[in-house]
């Protein structure tokens, strides 16, 4: 019993802890957005940062793929 008061503790301070995280993300990164840039521009250029870090990562994991699973000699 007590061991799943522990469990159930850790849980929900890690969920409260990514929540907070993913709140401070998105106010660092919307806080680099230029000044009396419309909604609609917020989003776009969001968007496109979202597109360039996705192409990175896929660069990276084609870069590397022993790292990611794939590749290898299967031993």
């Amino acid at each position: 019993m007590v061991t799943m008061w522990i469990v159930v503790g850790l849980l929900s301070v890690l969920s409260i802890a990514a929540v907070y995280d993913t709140k401070r993300r998105r106010r660092v990164l919307e806080s680099s957005l230029p000044a009396g840039v419309s909604r609609a521009g917020r989003r776009r250029i969001l968007r496109e940062r979202r597109a360039e870090q996705r192409a990175v990562r896929a660069k990276y994991v084609a870069e590397h793929p022993y790292l990611h699973g794939g590749g290898g000699d299967g031993g």
